[in-house]
């Protein structure tokens, strides 16, 4: 027999069968004891049985001893369960009244179920092999203390031999499909756990790859906030202090625009921070979202905006409806700061299988190669997250001519 962890289950399985058989016994007893077909001493093999079944509970609640004897533990239960259901058997054909009172055919039948169970547990436990040892094993015990321990066995012996062979047939068969249908279970557990483990790899890679990815999206924000705002003060108050002799009411002048534009970044330090911390999708979807947000960019910045939207938008996953805002945002705050504009126009129309977002304004416009690092990383910015989508990333733009900003992702069916 393979050492192996038990099964979950078959020790309390295991208990609960040597309750009934206990049960059993004794209302065995009782009713043949009523009928008068006992005779000698048949409490003698009750106690016997009380005893040996306790026994057997005691040694199948015991943690440590499992511990202690591993792979030795339920086979030490098993044989001795096995072995005590035949001599038990033995004892009570020894306390009969007459050699006719029960038959061989009978008492082949009473060890059934107390052999069956034991069966089972083997079969679950362990593999077709053990099932074959075991129906030999009680094969073997039962025709010696049939054939050696009854003087009158012989008078039934074709006819308990046939029951014998029968009962080993049947244990046999029922082994097999019982350890077969374990074998199947213990390969797809097996699988299940590997895929398990497989997922949980899976999961953490994944984690690991969306903290890098928040950890660039937080770097994006606070380039497009605390960097335009620092570097803009470090200048004018370089400017400052070489000015501050020489030119003292222009040094003032410009430490005021300084403290102007302190308090500017620290107010979009505060709303950029607002954003990492509760996304306006949440509350009011991503066609609210949206118009929110364009709204408080045309306001800031004193642009005409020009909505069309066609409402309702269809329901994307939470990662596009989140890229879908956050391209959205970046491109609103490049127009504020860079495309001196007079007019925005947001536009979104859904195709069969794509959702289209387009962004324009009429400023300035640039040309790619002309950008600045700086500018240069909010444009990777969205392009990163458009990939991140699986969706379609245009940017068209020439000098003095605007900027046209188009977003092309799938509708996923489900959504």
């Amino acid at each position: 027999m393979r050492s192996a962890p038990l099964e979950p289950g078959i020790l309390r399985l295991f208990r609960l069968f040597l309750v009934v058989q206990l049960v059993l016994i004794l209302g065995n007893v009782l009713a043949h004891s009523h009928r008068g077909m006992l005779v000698g001493c048949p409490w003698c093999a009750v106690l016997f049985g009380v005893a040996n079944i306790l026994l057997l509970l005691g040694y199948l609640s015991w943690p440590k001893l499992q511990k202690h004897l591993a792979g030795f533990y339920l086979p030490i239960a098993l044989v001795y369960a096995a072995t005590f259901s035949l001599v038990i058997q033995d004892l009570f054909l020894e306390i009969r009244t007459g050699a006719g009172t029960f038959s061989s055919e009978e008492t082949a039948w009473q060890l059934f179920l107390f052999l069956f169970i034991p069966l089972v547990l083997i079969a679950w436990q362990y593999n077709f092999k053990a099932v074959i040892a075991y129906c030999i094993f009680t094969a073997l015990l039962d025709h010696a203390l049939m054939a050696h321990g009854r003087a009158d066995f012989n008078l039934f012996a074709d006819t308990y031999h046939r029951l014998l062979f029968i009962r080993a047939v049947a244990f046999l068969v029922t082994g097999y499909v019982i350890a077969h249908i374990m074998a199947q279970f213990r390969q797809q557990r097996a699988a299940r756990e590997q895929a398990n483990r497989e997922l949980m790899h899976y999961a953490a890679t994944l984690e690991q790859l969306t903290i890098s990815r928040e950890r660039n999206r937080m770097a994006r924000e606070l380039h497009d906030t605390l960097a335009h705002t620092l570097s803009g003060i470090a200048v004018q108050l370089e400017a400052v202090q070489s000015l501050w002799q020489e030119t003292p009411d222009e040094a003032h002048s410009m430490l005021e625009k300084s403290l102007v534009l302190t308090r500017s970044g620290l107010a979009e330090t505060r709303r950029a921070l607002q954003d990492l911390r509760a996304s306006p999708l949440e509350d009011m979807g991503l066609e609210l979202a949206l118009h929110t947000l364009a709204a408080e960019t045309s306001q800031r910045a004193g642009l005409e905006l020009t909505w069309q939207v066609e409402s309702p938008l269809p329901k994307l996953p939470p990662n596009v409806e989140q890229g879908l805002y956050r391209i959205a945002q970046e491109a609103f705050e490049n127009i504020v700061r860079h495309a001196a504009a007079h007019s925005l126009h947001v536009a979104c129309t859904t195709q069969p299988e794509s959702l289209v977002l387009s962004i324009e304004d009429d400023g300035k416009g640039f040309a790619y190669d002309a950008l600045e690092d700086n500018q240069h990383f909010g444009l990777r910015g969205m392009q990163e997250r458009a990939r991140m989508m699986d969706g379609e990333f245009d940017l068209s733009s020439h000098s003095g001519q605007g900027t046209k900003l188009q977003l092309k992702v799938k509708i996923h069916n489900g959504y």
